[in-house]
């Protein structure tokens, strides 16, 4: 079976930055494939932070967001997103926006979410695990 991969924002801030060089180049490594699923969250977390922290400007962001919308599936919120990130929120006491992109993930129907700042290993809903790509 041919795993279903959604990607939270730090991988693409990794990418973006050479701070930490070891992350940078397992994030580009990563970003060479296609076939993700990201969230419209995700795209405004990237963007907004790709502004305020990394220096980038408007011209990037609009090449960003238009790559992302050539390259990857895109899942918008819904009404079933949200109840299920509220559920998600009670059951794995992740915060509100994890549990958003948790949520948006399991819509998705993935079964893999790159992550580094959730709990590696953990699996949630017996039907996606949660991988940290840098451990």
């Amino acid at each position: 079976m041919k795993d279903n991969i959604f990607l939270d924002s730090n991988i693409f801030l990794y990418g973006f930055s050479d701070i930490d060089l070891k992350k940078h180049e397992i994030a580009k490594d990563v970003l060479l494939a296609d076939d993700f699923t990201i969230s419209t969250q995700v795209i405004n977390e990237v963007s907004n932070n790709m502004l305020k922290k990394l220096g980038f400007n408007e011209l990037n962001i609009m090449d960003f967001v238009d790559s992302c919308y050539k390259r990857y599936s895109i899942i918008n919120f819904s009404k079933d997103i949200f109840f299920s990130a509220s559920a998600i929120r009670v059951k794995y006491r992740y915060s509100y926006w994890d549990s958003m992109v948790i949520a948006s993930a399991l819509e998705s129907n993935c079964n893999i979410l790159f992550s580094e700042d959730l709990h590696s290993g953990q699996e949630i809903e017996k039907r996606l695990e949660i991988v940290n790509p840098f451990k």
